[in-house]
């Protein structure tokens, strides 16, 4: 769990930071109010401990600062101000805690404790996940009555896999949510710290597997092998969904080309096998698995990208050609042959570059209907019957855009049931801002005279909401949610430079339901006069390209003053940190690594943007 500390007095703060770093937090500490905003603006937090006398702009401010713009992380008030007219003002300025000082540490991890297993709405302070359990209380792991003694960041991943058990974590996620912005690691370094948390694990009789990789994206527990989650009808609902017509065109229009750069790879193999390789060979053979690793995967085909991956590590070897090298290396090229020639589109992989729509209402036919004109629109959805089981599956799954009918309504003296519609829309509008959402309200609930659901409804005149009035028909509900995931990225202008034109033609597909203004360039000679004609709101570059490369576009706009802000999100098969690290050395602002679904691409995207138009907002004359 990550906190800031916002406080001028840095013998305070210093030991306080030390003493929740012993309670396995990681810290961030700002010292006036501007650097704080500018954090919270940057980095995710789950809990900002706050005085209320900082320079710059004092602590009430920059609460109500932090309420009005939506951010939802508990505050907790730390301050000497110990009057009760000091204590209502933080309360109203959207404080959840106030602890007046002189304090002590004990209570205050305690505060802080309770405020985030709040914010979670944790059941229990014993996080289980098969015969593996973590006490939050005493700290304790215990995997099948065995302790395991653990490191407080080899225990700080395991919480965060635990609380988040259906999420799959990026390493850069892991960074994040772990790591204070003072001392980020290396991504080698949090592998490592994954490595041994597996080998501890294993070491008390868990599956190697347990803390599973998802290839391409990240990290994650492994499904129990006796779990029924409700994920079951989300996946059946896709799987009934054929593959995407654009998909399948752009496999089917550029199968002989892939074809080809196979072929590259098939002659190499041939030349080996017959003792007359030349190393005049090795470029184009590496850069066709180059391609392949990230074109095949971004159709799906992950064991193809996977292996043409493998080729390329044999290719770049400085020993490659050696005789021990040539039986492996033609299984591989006979392996994706064979695999190649008999792969059709079609697979979930490829569904996965289809937005997710989950659908809130518990009508089951009008859900039904619904998902059927989903999938005629290349939508994969997933269906909850409760407010309560949305914000599991949103937590869980991450969908581009949700359908809410206002069916569960809770009166005030209902203090004890759970969340309702508008509960349920009120914390996503305060908890995932950017997330749009099309409300279905009956024409009797809208001009009901109550006075609390109209003031909750009020959430509604947010533009990135909107709202249908029943009675309406799937076909309409489907029109509405189409429309409204096209126009939160219809304001962006986007630039893919990839020398790969099947790759740029998936992309611009895979992309197109969330409305981007996409421009494509396969020759980076190009760049320039294309940069100049788009004025771009963000660009996404390859790394290995004919000419000039990636890194090397990346620096020049870095030392252009015209350009030198424009945010650089590289796209690339290059998996090594070697290359990341150079990435963002000469200023990526992101790097993402092949093959990437739509889906998580338009994600990165739109968050890249949101972070960037909330700094220039606090930045005068921006």
């Amino acid at each position: 769990m990550r906190l800031l500390l916002v406080d001028d007095d840095e013998v305070l703060v210093d030991a306080l930071a030390n003493h929740l770093i012993a309670q396995r937090y990681a810290v961030d500490i700002a010292t006036d109010g501007e650097e704080a905003w500018e954090y919270i603006a940057l980095f995710n937090y789950d809990l900002v401990v706050l005085d209320v006398m900082l320079p710059q702009v004092d602590g009430i401010s920059l609460c109500k600062k932090i309420r009005d713009r939506d951010y939802s992380m508990p505050v907790l008030m730390l301050t000497a101000r110990d009057r009760s007219t000091d204590i209502v003002e933080g309360f109203n300025a959207g404080a959840d805690d106030y602890l007046v000082k002189p304090f002590n540490f004990d209570e205050l991890t305690v505060r802080i404790h309770a405020l985030l297993r709040r914010e979670a709405q944790a059941l229990t302070s014993v996080l289980k996940w098969g015969n593996l359990s973590l006490d939050l209380n005493s700290l304790e792991v215990i995997y099948d009555e065995k302790p395991l003694n653990l490191t407080a960041k080899e225990y700080a991943l395991l919480e965060l896999f635990l609380r988040n058990h259906k999420r799959v974590f990026s390493l850069d996620g892991i960074i994040e949510s772990l790591w204070s912005f003072e001392e980020p690691p290396t991504e080698g370094a949090v592998r490592t710290h994954i490595k041994t948390l597996r080998q501890k694990l294993t070491g008390a009789g868990a599956a190697k597997d347990l803390i599973e990789t998802v290839y391409g994206i990240g990290y994650r527990l492994k499904p129990l092998p006796d779990s029924t989650e409700k994920q079951t009808e989300t996946e059946s609902n896709s799987a009934a969904q054929s593959p995407a017509p654009e998909i399948a065109a752009v496999w089917m229009q550029h199968k002989e080309a892939m074809s080809a750069r196979l072929a590259v790879l098939e002659n190499v193999a041939n030349a080996l096998k017959e003792d007359n390789f030349n190393k005049a060979l090795k470029p184009e053979a590496i850069l066709a698995a180059h391609k392949l690793a990230g074109s095949l995967g971004s159709l799906g085909f992950e064991d193809g990208s996977k292996l043409a991956r493998k080729l390329e590590d044999f290719l770049t070897l400085e020993t490659f050609s050696q005789a021990e090298q040539i039986e492996p290396f033609n299984k591989l090229v006979n392996n994706l042959r064979d695999k190649f020639d008999r792969y059709e589109p079609g697979s979930s992989s490829v569904l996965d570059s289809f937005p997710l729509l989950l659908i809130v209402d518990n009508d089951r036919d009008f859900t039904g209907q619904l998902a059927t004109q989903a999938a005629a629109n290349n939508f994969r959805t997933a269906i909850a019957t409760t407010a309560s089981e949305a914000r599991e599956i949103i937590q869980r799954d991450r969908p581009a855009i949700v359908l809410l009918r206002i069916f569960q309504i809770r009166t005030k003296t209902d203090r004890d049931s759970p969340i309702d519609s508008l509960d349920l829309l009120a914390q996503l509008h305060q908890q995932m801002p950017l997330l749009p959402i099309v409300v279905i309200v009956s024409e009797a609930a809208l001009f009901n005279t109550n006075k609390d659901f109209t003031e909750r409804l009020k959430i509604m005149r947010g533009k990135k909401h909107t709202l249908l009035v029943q009675p309406i028909t799937p076909t309409q509900a489907m029109d509405a949610v189409s429309q409204l995931l096209r126009r939160s990225g219809a304001e962006a202008k986007i630039t893919i430079v990839d020398d790969d034109s099947l790759f740029l033609e998936v992309m611009q597909t895979s992309l197109k339901p969330w409305g981007f203004e996409i421009t494509t360039l396969n020759d980076p000679r190009q760049f320039w006069q294309v940069l100049q004609v788009t004025s771009p709101d963000l660009l996404i570059l390859d790394v290995e390209m004919p000419d000039v490369n990636g890194i090397e576009l990346c620096r020049m706009l870095r030392s252009d003053s015209n350009w030198s802000h424009l945010p650089v999100l590289f796209l690339t098969a290059h998996q090594d940190l070697q290359t990341q690290e150079r990435a963002f050395y000469i200023g990526a602002d992101d790097y993402i690594s092949k093959p990437v679904a739509g889906t998580q691409l338009a994600t990165r995207i739109l968050n890249r943007l949101s972070r960037i138009r909330t700094i220039q907002s606090k930045t005068p004359n921006s």
